[in-house]
């Protein structure tokens, strides 16, 4: 499958169980507000070299940097009642993040992450939609990922 380039208009974020191998309980998360990020760094090792004039670089370990999912909340929602009761409980999920080239979803690529719900906030004012920002804490590194098809 050949992609062209494509906006972010056509995602979704779902929440399932913990474990080992990729969940089969995943539940959508409605009314997403903001997209979630989605990538990794390294850090960085300035090794000294002192034959040369310039210093060397080197990788060591990756990192996945804390995200936010922030939703336009829904108070009796099950699936925001579940990423609440797991910000609550502590307790680890996984996190799956499609992207899809168009309106039809049936092409595109994904993400899942084991991890924890390290918090939430409601936000809202008298104008405004009430919101939620979860705060999404990746433990080590991505389960899986691949393309749509």
């Amino acid at each position: 499958m050949a992609m062209d380039i494509f906006s972010g208009a056509h995602f979704s974020v779902s929440v399932g169980s913990a474990g080992t191998t990729v969940a089969t309980d995943f539940q959508e998360v409605p009314e997403v507000a903001a997209f979630m990020s989605l990538g990794f760094s390294s850090a960085t090792i300035d090794v000294v070299s002192f034959n040369s004039a310039y210093n060397r670089k080197l990788l060591g370990t990756k990192s996945i940097e804390d995200r936010d999912l922030k939703v336009n909340f829904i108070p009796d929602n099950v699936v925001h009642q579940k990423l609440e009761q797991l910000a609550k409980d502590q307790k680890r999920c996984q996190i799956k993040v499609e992207i899809f080239t168009d309106e039809t979803h049936s092409e595109g690529f994904f993400e899942v992450y084991q991890c924890y719900v390290g918090g939430a906030v409601t936000e809202g004012d008298k104008d405004q939609v009430v919101t939620k920002t979860f705060k999404i804490v990746t433990d080590l590194g991505e389960i899986d990922s691949g393309l749509i098809q």
